[in-house]
């Protein structure tokens, strides 16, 4: 890559020159010492200073030099030497004629560097100078990527200088943070370590000072000490992890992370020089803060921060702060933490105008006028200009959503206004002095403060809160501070749209839903009616529509109502939509991720603040009983309603964090009578009787109807709450404890999910419990690595709407509601762990001995025979079963499977005679020798023997499947053609033999039959006395065109597999018989395995290859060879290239074969020593991990 030229000093310093090419007097190619095959002491000093001190040189570069100047000019570099060798060539056929020209030194200088310059100039473009990342960046990437064996899409995010401590002794070098994993990679004279994490495996990230310490499952933990930049590596590493664990839960098979277009094209200044990646995840961060923070919609996307002065006029103040630009808001806050913050939508902007007056000339002043409040005023903007065109930019792109209007399907609904209006109260009196009272002091706040979304947010509005809201403003203030507004006014329509569609389609949460409606809120009169009923239901099944991944879960019921009661119904499907997707995120889903999360924060923050309390309940082991409902129900199951009221006002004002402090203060005020409980039932009567004694005066409708003591207003519970737990208890430190226990909660529910399924398959395994477990967590992490290398597809639903604006109308997108396939998807467990053809070659390749087997492909064979319906993948019963087979130590029962594997359909024809071209590689001279001389012998004698493969023809739809093999015609015993034309297809089918009392079903979709098999109790011997005469007799014929050719059953096979009922009869033969072509592979595979061979296994093959003879020779063949059924009727012709035969005949030509019990008999002894050796896979799966980390290949 050619670069700007510039001045080289001792450019021979830690380099070699390269000779590449035409050589030139002018240019030189070198390479870094340290780089490629050279391992002497210069290159690994190169190496270790490059190391420690972070000079990341590309290895080759080309310097420019005359030989009269002592100066060297660098024009390119590269990472490659195929790249340096095309720079070099473009020198060679486009400069060194033209310099050699020229007459003066500096003529060809001059000349040189301006060439370069303007071809630099010529191949960059501002897009590229902003999209890529640096030259510098570009190395290092390319380095991790080599260094780690890791793929292309393996994106680096960034890399830090950084010790790892590793038995005591720190190893300097660098961690490099990937969007998967973490590695870390040192160079000390010669000696590398290498390190390679996956975020996924971690339990535990922490930091003290500048160490960052982790743990993961299995126990392990790592040091990591940082000089410079520990806060923003321990950041990036904890948000990378994050977002990790955020897979997990919704959908382990999405991808990490899709970066953001939009980055690269913004309007923009003072662009940091940092990887593009890592910018556009810190710009996710800090979006992420600037919608939790102003409760915007998941869609916003923070554009930019600039620093500004916001004029207050309740105080005639400027208050310093910031302004926040996203695509449809301007929002900002004050430098002063709660003093002042505010949100404006851009749709309301009138006009933005600069204030120049004599009085604010040098005070760069803009007034924005909105249609909801009087003109904001902003001072002191650093820079204005930028500012009014990044307005004017976002104004541009705006667009206002527009209701349509449609007709209805259901003509017999229409949206109910709040339920309170069908309350019935006694104290109407009382009630409504009280509501006034409160009523005015809002109305004051907003004359003062503003109304609506625009409001100027001060701790005044905040103690109006805490106060309790008004029953006619909390439709007003809950949907304005809960964000939930915004959501509603981007999606006019949406709401009636989901209702018609959920009428229509039914969804399983249907029935739940309607369980749970008449338990919803029942002392409230509004749902003892139809409509208030009604209308939760609708709420409820309009969500689950929307959101399938979430669906319903129990206790949305009980806050819909509380909606319900004080919103419209519209309203109320907005709140609730906000509360399941961003308030509290992945609590509402049949595992309840997200309270279990909150349950691990409450129990951290009561060992912090409660630490006798903590303890006693821990003994007690009612932590997690205590809490799960507070957290669901947000106290409505718990507290009384009239109460509960009022910590709901302060959760949307404030955020989860109100659930947390008022948590601490209920059990701070009842840790002394905890403290001296003798059991948890008695620990949970003080709690229950607590809570339901708190009251609120201010609303003392259903006091009257509870008949309880009274233990506390709910007004002076949050007053402490807040005083207590204010300055301590912050959104960004809940955040922070979330992203440590999701970690934590996530590897439990793997762990259970594991346990469940190992508790099911007891007995049923070769392998022990601890076994079992080390393979589903092996399982699971290649599912990730391979998700991981797959092509990315769309993400699932982040919490964004899942049916955007513009697809509304389109009816097609409510015919396939989205799915995911995460932690709360509700399907078997079994199905978390299944596997297929490239994941089961790896458990093949890493945990068995059978990999030796180069001739054929016995992964894919076991794989297919494995395979009961063609399904494409293994449940883990399947993939242990296989593996089993293989690892045990019974000797028959492997010669048994390695037996089936060579057999037809699952060696074909087209893969033998590959197996003949390969048969004599990689053996010894002794073996060639044996082998060659019964393998010329075997095919001068027998070249028109083949194995067929298994094929399928097309079956006529409109014949009966009894039919099939069953005789039209009385009179003749002839079965009817069961092809179609010469139609054949392409996929496996299987058949079932008539027997004597008639035939058994055909089914092409998954087994058909067992061909040959009558009944599980009766096996092939029962045909050992047929021969093609009486098998006519005793069965109908087959008679087969050349189109169908030769039929075998694959699932005859899994019979001998899978089911362990199958033994060896005494008199053998229960296992087909094999041909001679398909046992010279068998014999090659055998010796593959084990890895040798002697004078005894030479004996055992010579007797072999002279009992198959023996039964070619015999007068009559053996019934028990499934060929011998399905052939009676076929030719000994060539055949077509398949294997199949060219024409019908009756006569059969007796083939050399021989038995299982043959093969078994004939090398047992011999191979005992290592097919009786139980393989242990934990050994296996703990070398592959282990390798993994270090980069071992």
């Amino acid at each position: 890559m050619w670069i700007r030229p510039k001045e080289s000093l001792l450019p021979l310093a830690l380099w070699v020159n390269e000779p590449i090419g035409p050589t030139s007097k002018y240019f030189v190619v070198q390479r870094r010492r340290g780089h490629g095959q050279s391992r002497g002491l210069s290159s690994l000093l190169v190496g270790t200073l490059d190391s420690v001190f972070d000079t990341r040189p590309a290895p080759f570069r080309i310097l420019h030099q005359t030989p009269s100047s002592e100066v060297y000019y660098e024009i390119a570099s590269a990472l490659t030497e195929d790249d340096i060798k095309r720079d070099w060539e473009w020198l060679a056929n486009n400069l060194f004629k033209v310099l050699n020209e020229m007459e003066t030194d500096e003529e060809i200088t001059n000349f040189t560097l301006c060439k370069i310059q303007s071809l630099v100039a010529h191949n960059s473009t501002p897009v590229d100078e902003e999209v890529s990342d640096p030259n510098s960046f570009q190395v290092v990437a390319s380095k991790f990527r080599e260094r780690f064996n890791m793929p292309e899409d393996e994106r680096l995010v960034n890399y830090y200088s950084c010790n790892y401590t590793k038995n005591r002794l720190p190893r300097q070098g660098h961690i490099y943070l990937s969007l998967n994993h973490l590695c870390f990679y040192s160079y000390i004279f010669g000696k590398e370590t290498k390190l390679v994490l996956s975020y996924t495996e971690m339990i535990d990230i922490s930091r003290a000072a500048n160490s960052i310490y982790m743990r993961t499952q299995n126990g392990t933990e790592y040091t990591f000490g940082l000089l410079f930049s520990p806060s923003e590596t321990y950041n990036l590493l904890e948000q990378l992890s994050k977002m990790a664990m955020q897979k997990m839960i919704q959908d382990p098979e999405s991808p990490m992370f899709d970066h953001d277009p939009v980055l690269s094209r913004k309007l923009s200044k003072n662009v940091s020089k940092k990887s593009f990646l890592l910018r556009d995840l810190t710009a996710r961060q800090h979006s992420d803060e600037y919608r939790m923070f102003f409760r915007l919609p998941l869609s916003e996307v923070l554009d930019g921060t600039i620093k500004a002065n916001l004029w207050t006029p309740y105080n005639k103040k400027y208050v310093s702060g910031c302004i926040y630009l996203s695509q449809n808001f301007l929002c900002f806050r004050s430098d002063i933490k709660r003093l002042v913050s505010i949100v404006i939508c851009l749709r309301n902007i009138r006009s933005v105008e600069k204030k120049d007056d004599s009085l604010s000339r040098f005070e760069n002043q803009i007034v924005i006028s909105t249609t909801d409040t009087s003109a904001l005023q902003f001072s002191q903007i650093i820079d204005r200009e930028f500012l009014l065109n990044k307005i004017s930019e976002l104004l541009s792109k705006t667009k206002i959503p527009i209701h349509i209007d449609r007709p209805k399907y259901d003509k017999g609904w229409t949206k109910v206004q709040a339920l309170i209006n069908l309350r019935q109260e006694e104290d109407d009196v009382d009630m409504a002095a009280k509501q006034k009272r409160m009523i005015g002091k809002w109305e004051e706040h907003f004359r003062e403060f503003g109304r609506g979304i625009s409001m100027f947010r001060t701790w005044d509005v905040a103690n109006l809160v805490l106060q309790g809201i008004p029953d006619r403003l909390r439709e007003e203030v809950w949907l304005t501070f809960s964000g939930a507004i915004h959501d509603r006014d981007m999606h006019p329509g949406m709401y009636e749209d989901l209702v018609e569609k959920s009428m229509i389609k039914y969804t399983p949460a249907h029935d739940e839903i309607e369980r749970d409606l008449h338990r919803s809120l029942p002392e409230h009169p509004a749902f003892h009616t139809d409509e208030g009923i009604d209308a939760l239901r609708r709420v409820l099944q309009a969500y689950a529509y929307r959101n399938p991944q979430i669906g319903y879960c129990q206790a949305m019921n009980i806050v819909s109502s509380v909606f319900l009661v004080f919103c419209d119904e519209e309203n109320a499907f907005w709140l609730l939509a906000r509360l399941c997707e961003t308030l509290l995120p992945d609590y509402y889903n049949d595992k309840v991720v997200g309270a279990q999360i909150d349950q691990g924060v409450l129990n951290e923050l009561i060992s912090e603040y409660l630490p006798n309390l903590f303890e006693r309940l821990d003994q007690l082991g009612m932590i997690k009983m205590i809490s799960l409902s507070w957290f669901l129900t947000i106290f409505l199951s718990v507290m009384p309603y009239e109460s509960a009221l009022n910590v709901i006002d302060c959760f949307f004002y404030d955020g989860a964090r109100v659930i947390f402090m008022i948590a601490l203060k209920v059990l701070e005020w009842n840790e002394e009578g905890m403290l001296s409980c003798h059991d948890d039932g008695e620990a949970m009567q003080i709690l229950s009787i607590f809570l339901s004694g708190i009251y609120n005066p201010e609303y003392p409708v259903y006091t009257k109807n509870y008949g309880r003591h009274k233990t506390q207003k709910i007004e002076t519970l949050i007053e402490n709450a807040y005083k207590t737990y204010e300055d301590t208890i912050t959104a960004q430190k809940i955040e922070e404890l979330r992203n440590k226990h999701r970690r934590k909660i996530v590897h439990q529910f793997e762990q259970d999910t594991e346990t469940s399924i190992i508790r099911q398959l007891r007995g049923k395994s070769y392998f022990t419990q601890d076994e079992l477990r080390l393979l589903l967590s092996f399982i699971r992490e290649e599912k990730l690595r391979n998700s991981r290398k797959s092509t990315a597809k769309p993400s699932t639903f982040q919490g964004e709407p899942v049916t955007p604006v513009e697809s509304l109308f389109d009816d097609d997108i409510f015919k396939y509601p989205l799915t995911r396939r995460g932690l709360d998807v509700r399907e078997p467990r079994l199905e978390m762990y299944n596997v297929d053809l490239e994941i089961f070659k790896t458990l093949f390749t890493e945990l068995t001995v059978w990999k030796r087997c180069q001739g054929v492909d016995l992964a894919e064979k076991l794989f297919q025979l494995l395979d009961r319906r063609s399904l494409g993948f293994l449940d883990f019963e399947q993939v242990i079963l296989g593996l089993g087979l293989i690892c045990c130590g019974r000797t028959v029962e492997k010669l048994r499977l390695l037996y089936i594997l060579h057999l037809p359909p699952l060696l074909p024809k087209a893969e033998i005679e590959m197996g003949h071209q390969t048969i004599f590689s990689g053996r010894t001279k002794d073996d060639m020798a044996e082998v060659a001389a019964e393998a010329e012998y075997f095919f001068s004698e027998a070249t028109t023997e083949d194995a067929f493969p298994l094929t399928d023809t097309a079956f006529d739809l409109h014949t009966p499947p009894m039919d099939l093999l069953v005789p039209t015609d009385k009179s003749t015993s002839v079965t009817p053609n069961l092809s179609v034309g010469s139609g054949v297809r392409t996929s496996v089918f299987y058949v079932d033999l008539p027997t004597a009392d008639g035939c058994k079903s055909i089914d092409t979709v998954s087994d058909i039959s067992d061909l040959g098999l009558r009944d599980k109790e009766s096996n092939c011997d029962d045909f050992s006395h047929l021969s093609s005469q009486d098998g006519a007799a005793a069965y109908p014929q087959i008679s087969m065109p050349s189109s169908l050719g030769e039929t075998r059953s694959l699932n005859s096979l899994r019979h001998f597999v899978v089911d362990q009922s199958w033994e060896l009869s005494p008199e053998g033969h229960v296992v087909p018989n094999m041909l001679q072509t398909n046992f010279l592979i068998l014999w090659t595979s055998l010796l593959e395995i084990l890895g040798h061979t002697n004078d005894f296994l030479r004996h055992s093959y010579e007797q072999l290859i002279a009992q198959g003879h023996q039964q070619r020779n015999s007068t009559k063949m053996s019934g028990t060879s499934l060929t011998s059924l399905t052939q009676m009727a076929m030719p000994d012709d060539e055949g077509d290239p398949n294997g199949n035969p060219s024409s019908p005949s009756s006569t059969a030509v007796p083939r050399w074969n021989i038995s299982f019990k043959q093969f078994s008999d004939a090398v047992t002894k011999y191979v005992e020593n290592d097919m009786s050796r139980r393989v242990g896979i934990r050994d296996e799966i703990e070398r592959v991990q282990k390798n993994r980390r270090k980069c071992k290949v």
